[in-house]
């Protein structure tokens, strides 16, 4: 094959985009970001826009303003909740007894290290001191204080993702076809109709997708708040720190549950030291992982296929391997992120690549 001048300045030119990409990255990732929550608020732009007032309807710079204002009012009084139930359950777990914890599971620690050491497999005493070591080592409050650090030296890089991403939204808000021409900046004259179609299917689906995804966070942590705090007891403040982290965890399939049903019975464990609970420790650590698990399944089985089938059009069985192989790829924000990417590649396939069989195939569902 002939090697002309033409690739060579192709392949360069490939090059240094990709190399931009990666340098600006953080940028990039605040214009995406930007873009979404957009997305999101489309529908309060839509409905702002029919509020007129003698045939004068509000500038869009108004409505754009108030969308923005009705998003940072949902984050502040998020934030005004938990604050203090953070503040309240930091207290508390400062307080705890270490070594109170350390004397009630030491009988099972030796129990452990005895059933291991008649296995001729570690020495008792070692298991023992091993375990006892890791559990005074979690549960030492100093800790905290390199947490603490950490968060204090990531306000400075917070505050600036959240004006510029604002400052961004604001503007694609105010004019929702910005995003679409910064991205046809790089697509060819000649494509540009089919991009621009696609680009607008793309963001009805993903509107939708994340729409519904914010509703079933909502749902989750409302079931698992409720549950938490009328059929096992729990205090309100316990139950919406489980609840609403589980909620958010959530939006990471697969994995996010597991996490949070480990988050919820280690949270129920600690707290059994300051609190009574209205059962036995293990049949209360059991009553919360079976309702954790119940409403789980309620979410598979009744909301994520609502979501998934209704928003990116995509069966079940597809949406499983994508997210297996966008974990693989790039970790949990792959699993977060790889059915929107998978959804807009789908779309521009459909347009660009439907002579090709497999591309048919996949994307049939986004013509009905």
């Amino acid at each position: 094959m002939k090697i002309t001048t033409k690739s060579i300045l192709v392949f360069l030119g490939v090059l240094v985009i990709g190399y931009l990409f990666w340098y600006f990255s953080t940028i990039l990732v605040y214009i995406l970001i930007a873009g979404i929550i957009s997305l999101m608020g489309q529908p309060l732009m839509a409905l702002l826009e029919k509020v007129k007032y003698k045939k004068i309807h509000l500038p869009v710079s108004v409505r754009a303003l108030i969308t923005l204002s009705v998003f940072w009012v949902f984050i502040i009084y998020f934030f005004k909740i938990m604050i203090p139930i953070v503040v309240y359950q930091a207290n508390q777990f400062a307080a705890i007894d270490v070594d109170q914890i350390e004397n009630t599971i030491q009988p099972s620690i030796d129990e452990l290290g005895r059933a291991i050491h008649q296995e001729s497999l570690l020495k008792k005493e070692k298991i023992s001191e091993y375990i006892s070591e890791k559990v005074s080592g979690f549960l030492d409050v100093s800790n905290l204080s390199s947490l603490f650090s950490f968060i204090s030296g990531m306000l400075g890089n917070i505050f600036i993702a959240a004006f510029s991403i604002t400052f961004i939204m604001f503007f694609f808000l105010m004019d929702d076809g910005m995003f679409y021409r910064i991205i046809l900046f790089f697509v060819p004259d000649k494509y540009d109709d089919r991009f621009l179609t696609a680009l607008k299917e793309i963001q009805n689906l993903l509107s939708r997708y994340f729409v519904g995804l914010g509703i079933e966070s909502f749902l989750v942590a409302g079931l698992r708040i409720l549950a938490f705090h009328f059929l096992l007891g729990m205090s309100f403040s316990d139950s919406l720190v489980i609840g609403i982290f589980s909620g958010i965890i959530n939006v990471v399939p697969f994995v996010g549950p597991i996490i949070g049903t480990i988050f919820s019975v280690l949270f129920t464990f600690v707290i059994s030291f300051n609190e009574s609970l209205p059962y036995a420790l293990g049949y209360e650590l059991l009553f919360v992982a079976i309702i954790y698990l119940a409403v789980q399944l309620i979410d598979n089985f009744l909301f994520q296929p609502y979501i998934y089938s209704k928003s990116v059009k995509a069966h079940p069985l597809e949406v499983f391997l994508v997210i297996l192989m966008a974990g693989n790829i790039a970790g949990i924000p792959g699993m977060i992120f790889g059915i929107p990417v998978y959804t807009a590649l789908r779309v521009m396939a459909n347009k660009f690549f439907s002579k090709f069989r497999v591309v048919r195939e996949i994307t049939h569902n986004l013509n009905k």
